[in-house]
């Protein structure tokens, strides 16, 4: 009996070690100085991890066993699932690296917009190919203010205007 209630209690300990919710943070900074949108996203790294391995089976992240491997497939999954556009035209955005905070994978993007653009679309469907549970969060912030947004299966565009205004 003793040993069933050994068993029975590491089962339940084990799985408080497991998140139980799916979420993604990005904020999103506009710079009206350098007309540039500064993106900082948080996913959780053994979620992401699980997603790119369904790309390359042995890629291990914190600590990366291989860091360009890793690198070449975050910007790319990042390039498919956190994207911007305006009037139709996609914005590329530069990939500037990531970081292991706690249990999140941070990464750091930025994009310089060009004259035209006065808003932009931002489209974010990051792990939504991992669980239909998964739930991502946007932050966007310009000039002291910020609209938040929450990206689901069923609404993951959303559009942003540009406040240049001093």
């Amino acid at each position: 009996m003793r040993f069933f209630m050994v068993i029975f209690l590491a089962i339940i300990l084990s799985g408080l070690t497991i998140h139980q919710f799916y979420v993604s943070t990005t904020l999103i900074r506009f710079v009206q100085e350098e007309r540039s949108l500064q993106i900082t996203a948080q996913v959780f790294a053994d979620d992401f991890e699980l997603t790119l391995q369904k790309l390359s089976p042995r890629i291990r992240l914190n600590p990366d066993n291989k860091i360009k491997l890793a690198d070449s497939l975050t910007k790319k999954y990042f390039q498919r699932n956190l994207v911007f556009s305006s009037e139709g035209r996609k914005l590329p955005f530069d990939y500037l690296g990531k970081i292991y905070r706690n249990d999140l994978l941070v990464a750091y993007l930025e994009i310089i917009l060009d004259s035209t653009v006065k808003n932009f679309e931002v489209k974010n469907t990051l792990l939504f190919d991992f669980t239909d549970d998964q739930k991502n969060i946007l932050h966007f912030r310009n000039k002291g203010k910020r609209r938040s947004f929450l990206s689901v299966p069923s609404k993951h565009t959303f559009e942003i205007k540009l406040n240049f205004s001093e």
